[in-house]
């Protein structure tokens, strides 16, 4: 099974609780505007990456980062719910926790036709969902953009206490690889 994948980040502490490893997904339908990852929303091949190849990934950073679990953000992850699905399951079979990150709102989730959609939130611990509104901006909500985007917890893995501890929390985080540098985080708002 196969995924469109912008980016991965082995270990990341600013794309939610704790270690977590990162994937970004290509493609986003929503236009959200001053979306924070614009390059990731063409409906375009990016890096084609089998899912067995990204749970090996996965095995690597818990062993050698000691994650506690994963974010799948994008881009938009409900348009690859299959193969995220897939994933989702081996981290909860392997007690890794799942943070999605979602444009659509749960009740969008649950009324589409996306495939697998609804079994990617049944391998998620906690979703945060709606589009991102400029307007609604929030940087006293940590790593969630606006205030209008909900926060569900579908296990008892995280509460909204540890949300709570990461109010106001900005973090950048830069990598420097093979003469690239990437950056995650809050970027445009670090001070």
């Amino acid at each position: 099974m196969l995924l469109n994948i912008n980016s991965i980040r082995e270990c990341s502490k600013s794309e939610g609780i704790g270690k977590r490893f990162a994937i970004w997904t290509q493609g986003c339908m929503k236009r959200c505007r001053n979306c924070c990852n614009t390059h990731m929303q063409p409906i375009i091949k990016k890096h084609i990456i089998d899912c067995d190849d990204i749970i090996e990934q996965i095995k690597y950073s818990k062993e050698n980062y000691h994650i506690e679990g994963i974010t799948l953000l994008g881009g938009e992850p409900i348009l690859q719910s299959k193969g995220l699905a897939y994933i989702a399951k081996w981290c909860r079979e392997n007690n890794l926790s799942v943070i999605l990150f979602s444009g659509y709102t749960l009740e969008e989730i649950n009324a589409s036709n996306f495939d697998r959609a609804l079994e990617l939130l049944k391998y998620t611990d906690v979703l945060i969902d709606g589009e991102y509104i400029d307007e609604l901006y929030d940087e006293e909500r940590g790593f969630i953009g606006s205030s209008n985007q909900k926060i569900y917890f579908f296990t008892d893995v995280y509460t909204q206490k540890d949300f709570d501890n990461y109010k106001g929390y900005i973090s950048l985080e830069l990598i420097i690889d093979n003469n690239t540098i990437k950056i995650n985080g809050w970027p445009s708002n670090f001070k």
